[in-house]
């Protein structure tokens, strides 16, 4: 098992609209899951503060980190740990996910990195997730601009 995971896509939009994409949970709603998992984004990104992602997959689940860096429009970084793994809630149980955006003329790279993997079978869940969500992502970003 390694003990990071990076993935890395290229979106044709402004930085800001990337940014906007990942920080706002009105979007985030929109890219993270199928209408019918009712996903619910709390958080006022805060670095320290909480962030909060609650819906059903199957069973509710209720996802929580704390925001650990907010550049804008350049690197988002925050912990991340699922009511479903049943882990305890100490530092160890915590993934962290970076977002780093980097401008590329009328583009953006968009590069996510995940770290500490408390268990194999959540490190298998993030990537998979993952490769599926950011080209999701990317598709949202570049869609018609009357989303929300």
């Amino acid at each position: 098992m390694t003990d990071i995971f990076a993935a890395s896509i290229g979106i044709n939009a402004a930085p800001m609209a990337v940014w906007d994409a990942l920080t706002m949970p009105a979007c985030m709603t929109h890219w993270m899951g199928e209408p019918e998992m009712q996903i619910d984004v709390v958080t006022d990104w805060h670095v320290g503060g909480p962030i909060v992602v609650r819906g059903v997959h199957h069973v509710p689940f209720e996802n929580n980190g704390t925001v650990l860096q907010f550049d804008k429009a350049r690197l988002l970084r925050y912990t991340h740990r699922s009511s479903v793994s049943r882990l305890a809630d100490v530092a160890e149980s915590y993934s962290i996910l970076t977002f780093s955006l980097t401008p590329e003329g009328d583009r953006t790279q968009l590069e996510l990195t995940i770290r500490n993997f408390p268990t194999e079978s959540i490190q298998r869940h993030l990537e998979f997730y993952w490769r599926t969500t950011l080209t999701t992502l990317k598709e949202w970003v570049e869609g018609p601009a009357t989303r929300i």
